[in-house]
């Protein structure tokens, strides 16, 4: 009998298949994930929102017995409520919303958007070490396989972060955007200054070049603030939204911009001249719109902080492993990369999943609504997984 990793390998890309080796998920609830063997694992690598809140779950069921698509053209009561939710929960001055099926398909949208604004520029200035997903101009801005993507209409000029003096060479009349994540996460957490967005605020407006903030991995509480750009409290001009905000049901991704930036672009004119087949399909909206409502409700950016606080703390490897986290989002560096792969090894083996190590580097991201219990669990499990490592000398 054919098993299903086989079906997968047979007739699927094989580029995340071994993630996590052999396990077949068959069931999600807050961080916990059931295999179709029976086992169980803490999911710790893929952050998200969180499976099964029940508030969500029942909203979400209840639309799909009503109506889960719509056509585009048509405004169904769910997305209005949406989109209105999103005005009143980030910053201002964003007020109006295109929501679609993704992050990624958000992050392409804003690209359009300023391209409208601006049809003979080109250049987009982007600060490194953002993550902007994995679609093409997202893998060209992050300087993944360049060569291959050389051909797209947009060309990036890199800048470091917090460096003022290059966004001063960088930003000119010939810029079409500036792209950039809030907070930065490699082998150290790097939130961008209030004075660095500042003057990037300035340059922008002097150039008429669009400010897009990509939050698809820090919106929605995970720094512990609602949107990441709150740290700094300079708005851009378009803010890209996805992961968690999906609720852990139904796919859903926006961007929110300054309504006169759209109006420019789109104003009264066919909306097909921007859509997405299924994007702002009434039971999407649902999920989007109670995610946000259980994210204030619930005061869960500021349970992030303290989830942080917990791991930073309890954590016995801290004595001999770096640990850094802002909000809910740890980071554990190691002292080299043998050691960060044996520990990830051994705690996927004991039922806690951690994504694989970037150079020294291992990342926790929980999900937003993973139970005290579970952390617990995950806490004691990670202790059990570093006394072994670092009681195996030829190891350590």
């Amino acid at each position: 009998m054919t098993t299903n990793i086989e079906q997968f390998n047979a007739h699927a890309p094989n580029s995340w298949q071994q993630e996590f080796i052999g396990k077949v998920v068959i069931k999600a609830k807050n961080a916990t994930l059931t295999y179709q063997d029976g086992s169980e694992a803490i999911d710790l690598a893929s952050g998200g929102f969180g499976h099964q809140q029940a508030d969500i779950t029942q909203a979400v069921k209840k639309q799909v017995a009503l109506m889960p698509l719509s056509n585009r053209v048509m405004i169904s009561p769910t997305l209005a409520e949406f989109v209105k939710t999103l005005d009143q929960a980030t910053p201002a001055p964003l007020s109006v919303s295109y929501i679609c099926n993704s992050g990624e398909e958000a992050f392409d949208g804003s690209l359009k958007l300023a391209k409208g604004l601006h049809r003979d520029r080109f250049k987009v200035v982007v600060v490194r070490g953002s993550d902007f997903g994995s679609l093409s101009f997202a893998s060209l801005f992050k300087e993944i396989d360049a060569p291959t993507l050389a051909h797209l209409p947009l060309k990036p000029v890199f800048v470091e972060a917090n460096d003022e003096e290059m966004l001063l060479r960088a930003i000119d009349d010939e810029t079409l955007a500036v792209v950039y994540e809030p907070v930065l996460v490699g082998d150290d957490i790097t939130v961008l200054s209030a004075d660095y967005l500042s003057c990037m605020r300035e340059l922008c407006h002097q150039s008429q070049a669009i400010m897009i903030a990509y939050e698809v991995n820090s919106g929605m509480g995970r720094f512990g603030v609602d949107f990441a750009s709150e740290l700094s409290g300079i708005s851009p001009d378009t803010l890209v939204l996805g992961g968690a905000l999906n609720g852990g049901c139904v796919p859903v991704g926006a961007y929110v911009t300054r309504k006169a930036i759209n109006d420019t672009v789109y104003g009264d004119k066919n909306p097909s001249l921007h859509g997405s087949t299924t994007g702002g399909n009434p039971a999407s909206c649902v999920a989007g719109q109670k995610a946000v409502e259980v994210l204030q409700s619930k005061k869960l950016s500021a349970r992030q902080a303290a989830l942080g606080q917990r791991f930073s703390q309890e954590l016995m490897c801290r004595d001999k492993v770096e640990v850094k986290h802002l909000g809910s989002l740890v980071l554990l560096n190691f002292a080299n990369h043998k050691l960060a792969d044996s520990f990830r090894q051994q705690a996927v083996a004991a039922g806690i999943n951690i994504a694989r190590a970037k150079d020294n580097t291992l990342t926790l991201r929980a999900p937003l609504t993973i139970t005290d219990q579970e952390v617990d669990t995950a806490i004691a499990t990670l202790n059990q997984v570093a006394l072994n490592l670092f009681e195996n000398k030829e190891i350590a």
